[in-house]
C-alpha cells in the first residue's frame, strides 16, 4: 500500500471536514423546528432554530453554563446566533448572555430596554454596547418573522419601557408567541400575577399547545385565569434542582394537575427539547 504524503493528508483531512460540516448544516434544515428549554440551574435559557436555520437565544440563565449547553446544540464550528432576547432585568436571566455576548456574534438583541441599577445589569449593558449590534425594542405585536412560516410575536410589555426603572421587573417581562404553522408555544418569562391580568384585560390571545411557565413555577405567577386562557397541552418549568425558593411551588404544580397539563421540570428531567413539524410535536428529556 502505498504511504500519503502529507499534503495528501492535508487534503483528506480537509475533504472530511468538510463534508461533516455540510452534514450538519443539512441536518438542521430538516423541516422542524427544534425548541431547547436548557438545563441551566435556577434560571431561563431557552435556545430555538427555526426549520430554515435560524438561530436564536431566550435569556442565558445565571452564569457561563449556558456556554456548554449551546456546545451540545450547535454544531462546533458555529460561533453566531442570529438574535438574542432578553426578557427582563434579572440576574438569572442575563448574567449569561454576557458570557454569550462574548464568545458568539450576535446579529439582533431583542429586549424591553428598561433600566436596572445593578453592577451586573450594567455590564450587561456594556456588552450589548460592545457587540455593536442591532437593536430591537419589545413592544406589543412587534413581529419577527423566521422564515419557513415561522414567527416570534411580541405580546407584552403593551408600550415602550425605554429608560425606566421598575421595582418588580418581573411584571415588565417580555411575552413572545412562538408559531411555526399550527403550533404555538407561550414564552412567559417571569411574569406575574399584575402582569398576567393585564394581558388578560387586554384581551390578548393566550392560547398555545406548550406553554413556558412564569417565573420559574412560582406560586405568585401561572393563576387559574391565565391557564385557562392559555389551556395548553403541556407546560415547561425552567427550574434549578434543589434551589433555595422552594419552586415550583406546589400551589402551582396542583393547578397544573387540576387542569390536566402534562409538565416538564428541568430540575428531575434535564434538558427538555421540543421538535414539531408544524402539526405534530413530540418532547424528548435527557
Amino acid at each position: 500500500m502505498r504511504k500519503l504524503s502529507l499534503t495528501h493528508l492535508v487534503i483528506l483531512l480537509c475533504l472530511a471536514v468538510f463534508a461533516f460540516s455540510t452534514h450538519s448544516i443539512a441536518s438542521q434544515k430538516d423541516g422542524l423546528l427544534k425548541v431547547h428549554f436548557l438545563d441551566i440551574g435556577q434560571g431561563d435559557a431557552i435556545f430555538i432554530e427555526t426549520p430554515s436555520g435560524f438561530q436564536l437565544l431566550i435569556d442565558g440563565g445565571p452564569g457561563n453554563q449556558v456556554l456548554s449547553k449551546l456546545g451540545e446544540v450547535m454544531p462546533f464550528y458555529d460561533k453566531s446566533i442570529d438574535l438574542v432576547v432578553l426578557t427582563h432585568p434579572h440576574f438569572d436571566h442575563y448574567a449569561g448572555l454576557i458570557e454569550v455576548l462574548s464568545r458568539y456574534d450576535v446579529d439582533s438583541i431583542l429586549e424591553a430596554k428598561e433600566e436596572d441599577n445593578t453592577a451586573g445589569f450594567s455590564a450587561w449593558r456594556e456588552a450589548v454596547k460592545n457587540e455593536g449590534t442591532n437593536q430591537i425594542e419589545a413592544v406589543a405585536s412587534r413581529t419577527i418573522n423566521l422564515g419557513d412560516e415561522t414567527q416570534l410575536v411580541v405580546l407584552y410589555p403593551k408600550e415602550s419601557l425605554e429608560g425606566q426603572n421598575f421595582k418588580n421587573p418581573n411584571d415588565s417581562s417580555v411575552v413572545l408567541m412562538l408559531k411555526y404553522k399550527e403550533l404555538e408555544v407561550l414564552l412567559t418569562g417571569d411574569i406575574e400575577t399584575k402582569g398576567e391580568r393585564a394581558m388578560l384585560l387586554d384581551g390578548i390571545n393566550l392560547d398555545a399547545d406548550v406553554v413556558k411557565i412564569a417565573h420559574h413555577g412560582s406560586k405568585t405567577s401561572s393563576t387559574e385565569e391565565l391557564l385557562s386562557a392559555v389551556s395548553p397541552e403541556v407546560a415547561i418549568i425552567q427550574v434549578g434542582e434543589k434551589n433555595r425558593y422552594g419552586h415550583p411551588s406546589p400551589e402551582v404544580l396542583e393547578r397544573l394537575e387540576n387542569y390536566d397539563i402534562k409538565y416538564y421540570r428541568n430540575d428531575l428531567d434535564g434538558d427538555v427539547k421540543l421538535i414539531s413539524d408544524g402539526l405534530n410535536y413530540q418532547i424528548i428529556t435527557y
